[in-house]
Formats: structure tokens, sequence, C-alpha cells
């Protein structure tokens, strides 16, 4: 049986160690906006929104591997200093992240699982979720700009009214949710989510008014995090989640 062609994005912006696998995909994160050419994949290859990066972060990376990559079957994301820490013993009871040094985990061998065996019981890897005092909703309301959450309430009740059960059980209705747009999927999974994610987070850019300040200009990337969630409880994905290694 033919191995599965599995690709992880490992998502970059400047010069940092990574780790060293044949199914990770480093990719330079903004590269269009950059004066330095970094040693991996651009993602101002092929068909992009690389300039996009100051408010759609990581997703760049995300949106170039959609357009771009042929004949992958399982599709990741992972961010430099941010890994699915499978190694991890009694997941279920672990906290949602640890912390190490760069150095240390650089130092010992990457591995993966067998991905194409954990995706054969589960849809989709994601990290495991984080309690908040409030409600998803309240929470990005009070973090970020209440009235970019408005606008994203209107764009799915208008666009994609079919996920607004999902969307309030979410956000309205729960204090927890998977963070930092990490995944591992099929790529049938990953095309149907990008799809969808990409036509909400257009259609928003048509209506927001983008912070001047950086931080609140990432909206599309907070945005997605809460997305991602919605995505796999409107389609009932069966979910593995995973504790995260912080560096």
């Amino acid at each position: 049986m033919k191995a599965p062609n599995i690709k992880i994005l490992v998502c970059a912006h400047k010069e940092t160690p990574l780790p060293q696998h044949p199914n990770l995909m480093p990719i330079q994160v903004g590269s269009e906006l950059s004066s330095k050419r970094l040693n991996m994949v651009h993602d101002d290859q092929g068909i992009h929104i690389s300039s996009k990066n100051p408010n759609y972060c990581e997703l760049t990376a995300h949106y170039w591997a959609w357009k771009n990559l042929k004949n992958v079957d399982i599709i990741g994301l992972n961010h430099y200093r941010r890994y699915f820490d499978f190694d991890r013993k009694w997941k279920a009871f672990s906290p949602d992240r640890s912390f190490m040094t760069t150095a240390g985990f650089i130092s010992q061998p990457f591995q993966l699982p067998d991905l194409a065996d954990y995706l054969a019981s589960y849809d989709i890897i994601l990290t495991k979720k984080r309690n908040h005092p409030y409600t998803i909703e309240t929470m990005y309301c009070i973090e970020h700009i209440k009235d970019d959450w408005e606008i994203l309430k209107a764009v799915i009740a208008e666009k994609y009214p079919d996920y607004l059960p999902a969307f309030r059980k979410v956000t309205a209705q729960s204090n927890s949710m998977a963070n930092y747009n990490m995944f591992i999927t099929s790529w049938k999974y990953f095309e149907a989510y990008s799809g969808w994610l990409f036509g909400v987070l257009e259609e928003m850019e048509k209506r927001v008014l983008l912070s001047p300040y950086p931080m609140q200009a990432r909206i599309f990337g907070y945005i997605s995090e809460r997305l991602i969630n919605v995505f796999c409880v409107h389609h009932r994905l069966k979910i593995m989640h995973v504790p995260v290694i912080m560096l």
C-alpha cells in the first residue's frame, strides 16, 4: 500500500532553528513584505495572499497550501514555536500546553506518529481546548474589537445561515475552544474548510475597518481560530485533541 503524502506546514517569519522531518514543510509567511528570503518555501509563490499577512497571520501559509499544493493526502499546520505534543501521555488529563526552550526541543529527534492511523479513527487533529472565564463570543469582544465580531455574525447569517446553529453553540454557549489555527486532517476536509473559511473572511474584509494597531490588525487570524471549531461542530467531525508544546 502506498504511503500517504503528508505535508505539515511550519509557519515562520524569521530565522529560527526548526525541527527536521521529511513530512514538515517550513514556509515563510509574509514573504512578499519581507526584505529577507529564508531558506524555505515562500508564501508569495503561485496563487497567494502573502501581502495580507499582517491581517491574516499564518493563514497566508494555509491559503498558499490550499491553492498550490497538489496530490497531498494529509495536511497540517504548526508554528515555528508551537508543535503538537504527540508524545505526552494521558493527553486527556494534561494541560492544554507546556513550555520548553527552543534549544531543548531542537536537540531531540523530531518524530511524528502514524498520522494515517490516527485519521482512520478521527477526522481531524486539533489542539486541546482551553477554557476561558466567559463564552468565546464574550472573550473575543473583551480582547478584540466588538464591531468586528458583529460583522462576522452578520456575514454568517447572510452567506452561510446553515452554520448558525454551530456558530452559536461554539461561541455563545461555550467557553472553550481549540486555539492557534493548528490542525492535521485529510485533504478532503482541508479543502472543504478552506473554501468556507476564506469565503467568510473575504466577505468580512469588504466590511471591516482594519485597526492601525498591529495586534488588533491580526483580525482574520483571530477570527479563524474560532471558525475552525465552528466548522468541526457543523460537520460533526470526530476530533482528536492533542496538547501543544510552546517554545
